[in-house]
């Protein structure tokens, strides 16, 4: 009925594992068990709607619903149903149809391309508030980072958000992955002491990525040698800010600033 209180249960997964159903089943259970340690003696106990979000995975449709089976297979149903809703097998038209939040899926919808990206990328700036839109550029990154079909639509994304924005994305992930706790710049200082290895590479895989190619030794150099003598702000200036073919030049520029 309208107005009834009814509850949703919501699992995020980078891709589907063969212990998913069985922890959608042990979250709904003990989400059960509050809910009725909570709801007065006599009162209906609030319903719950269990939805899994798939990120990446295989190509094959999947269901629209999951389950976790406790009772035999020969009796009656007892466990958990839940809805299956995979957002890398939904079109970009579908995904924002849904509204701003589900925008950020759309570098993994089946049919995303560049264009369709920077409309996306576009509109969200032209309609949300700016902290808004800082927060789901980030997210737009990310999930173009998980991509699983390697479209290369990070590299789209990228130049069209600020570089406060990019930091708190994937270049501050790198720097997590790297083991850089304080994100990116005190990444590259802690790897200057230490060999550059930690804190370079980061940035090194950041310049490869714009150029559309893996970094020569005489590149690398050059960039060890910046990133001393310019320091990380400068690097990721203009690593943001050139074309790729602007930023091979810079590169091999030796006088260049």
């Amino acid at each position: 009925m309208q107005g009834d209180r009814r509850l949703f249960h919501t699992e995020w997964q980078l891709e589907m594992e063969a212990d998913v159903p069985f922890r959608i089943f042990e979250y709904h259970s003990l989400f059960a068990l509050a809910l009725a340690a909570e709801t007065p003696a006599g009162a209906d106990v609030p319903p719950i709607d269990s939805v899994l979000v798939v990120l990446t995975g295989r190509e094959q449709p999947w269901p629209a619903q999951g389950e976790y089976r406790t009772s035999s297979p020969d009796a009656p149903f007892s466990g958990v149903c839940f809805r299956i809703d995979a957002v890398y097998q939904r079109t970009v038209a579908e995904l924002i149809a849904r509204g701003p939040l589900w925008a950020i899926f759309t570098p993994l919808a089946v049919d995303a391309d560049p264009d369709q990206l920077k409309r996306v990328v576009e509109e969200l700036r032209a309609t949300m508030a700016p902290a808004d839109f800082k927060e789901l550029g980030a997210a737009l990154s990310v999930m173009a980072d998980a991509d699983k079909r390697q479209r290369g639509l990070q590299e789209v994304i990228i130049p069209m958000l600020s570089k406060e924005t990019v930091m708190q994305s994937t270049i501050y992930k790198m720097g997590k992955a790297e083991g850089i706790d304080e994100g990116l710049e005190k990444g590259l200082e802690k790897g200057l002491e230490k060999g550059l290895e930690k804190g370079f590479e980061p940035v090194a895989r950041l310049f490869a990525r714009r150029i559309g190619r893996a970094l020569v030794p005489s590149e690398r150099e050059a960039l060890v040698q910046r990133l001393d003598t310019l320091g990380p702000d400068r690097l990721l200036d203009a690593a943001l800010a050139l074309s790729p073919e602007a930023l091979a030049v810079w590169l091999a520029d030796p006088a260049a600033t």
